[in-house]
């Protein structure tokens, strides 16, 4: 372990242990894993999502510094069975976290010193307060930075709802993160309609603690579990304008346009959820998902790829299912299949066209906390560009159509 690995851990363990008093809990994870692809090229995006290069990566070391408050209802997941509290409860989380998986919140990571030229960043993907309210059947609060409510996948390894190493393309297109507020009021409805609940939501754009112009983004969303907890509907929205500015599309990708004349341009997406659990070990999750950038006027120069500025109104919708079996008591057996279609090349990293992808795993937990997975995949693409191989951006330097992935992840956490 290097140096700067030990210092990161030592920062996380002080910042726990100053506390007043000792109901935080502290938690470490450790993912790191190999990949690799058919192709001469060691590009594996858009497979790789956060990492590019084949080989050994170390995806994540991290501390989890936590204290949830007692609720019925929590921002971004939902609500729970149970009567509303009677008490108010507050609490916060602090994630601490050095290695490859660089999901930067600009205004922030990209501003610290140690990680410029860095390949392994240090990073704080979370740092919130939150809390609970004894309004109507329950009322919970989050403030600060954290992981996107919208889509099935989070920027985490947590099984579930992330079953696998590699990402949809859905996750791909999606936000992974805020800076902001939120709500989450859980409804007074009768036992027999199930749970429902409502969130509410202003945030810094996509991945932003500082944004490039002055207005917020609204996160919004609508979720329902039915009386027996084992079916979950979940529909989320973001919608806000989220113009670039020359010199500032790193506070906009991958989705960048620019406006002349300063007219504001409009970014939504939409996400809808429905999973089941047909039994203990036997479940399944489909999302299906849309978004939308309205174009700007100016064009991309010289130094950057044609195609990295949005010109006209552009889209991307797609889909995927999620289906999990426990093979036996420690074992876990995943497929997913998505099709998913950028209508009008809006990402900045990859061609229009129409992308098909099968995933199939196997999660083995060797003991608790300690998963082990092997993972194969299989991406196609219909269009005029070439996605796979090549090197970054492969929209632009990409050598082929198809590609096939194999990679193999370990994944170790501990609270103490």
């Amino acid at each position: 372990m290097t140096k700067s690995v030990i210092s990161f851990l030592l920062l996380g363990f002080t910042l726990s242990t100053c506390q007043a008093s000792a109901w935080p809990t502290l938690q470490s994870r450790i993912q790191f894993g190999t990949i690799a692809n058919d192709t001469p090229s060691e590009n594996v995006f858009p497979s790789g999502f956060l990492n590019f290069d084949e080989g050994i990566n170390l995806n994540r070391a991290e501390l989890i510094i936590e204290k949830s408050p007692n609720s019925n209802i929590k921002p971004r997941i939902g609500p729970f069975p149970g009567p509303a509290l009677a008490e108010s409860d507050w609490g916060f989380e602090v994630d601490l976290r050095y290695g490859e998986d660089a999901a930067i919140t600009y205004g922030l990571d990209d501003e610290l010193a140690i990680n410029e030229d860095k390949e392994r960043l240090f990073l704080i993907p979370q740092w919130f307060l939150s809390g609970y309210l004894p309004l109507a059947d329950g009322f919970s609060w989050i403030a600060g930075s954290w992981f996107t409510s919208l889509g099935y996948e989070i920027g985490a390894p947590v099984n579930p709802p992330t079953g696998f190493y590699t990402h949809s393309y859905a996750f791909v297109y999606q936000p992974v993160k805020h800076a902001g507020v939120m709500g989450a009021l859980k409804l007074p409805m009768a036992a027999e309609l199930g749970l429902w609940s409502v969130g509410l939501g202003l945030v810094q754009g996509w991945n932003n603690l500082q944004d490039n112009n002055d207005d917020k983004t609204l996160l919004f969303d609508i979720r329902w579990r039915s009386a027996d907890f084992r079916t979950w509907l979940d529909i989320e929205n973001i919608i806000g304008y989220e113009q670039s500015e020359d010199g500032l599309t790193e506070q906009t990708r991958p989705f960048n346009a620019v406006s002349t004349t300063g007219e504001k341009l409009l970014r939504r997406m939409h996400s809808v959820l429905l999973s089941h659990r047909f039994n203990p070990i036997h479940r399944v999750a489909l999302n299906a998902v849309y978004g939308y950038q309205e174009g700007g006027d100016l064009l991309a120069d010289d130094n950057n790829p044609p195609g990295f500025l949005i010109t006209r109104d552009s889209r991307w919708y797609g889909a995927n299912l999620n289906w999990y079996l426990q093979w036996w008591e420690e074992s876990q057996i995943g497929l997913r299949l998505e099709w998913f279609r950028d209508a009008d090349g809006a990402h900045a990293l990859l061609p229009a066209g129409i992308y098909r992808g099968v995933t199939a795993n196997l999660s083995w937990w060797l003991e608790e906390g300690l998963r082990i997975r092997p993972e194969l995949r299989y991406d196609h693409y219909s269009g005029s560009g070439a996605p796979f191989g090549g090197r970054v951006p492969t929209a632009f330097f990409g050598e082929e159509k198809h590609q096939w992935v194999v990679s193999l992840d370990v994944t170790w956490s501990y609270r103490l």
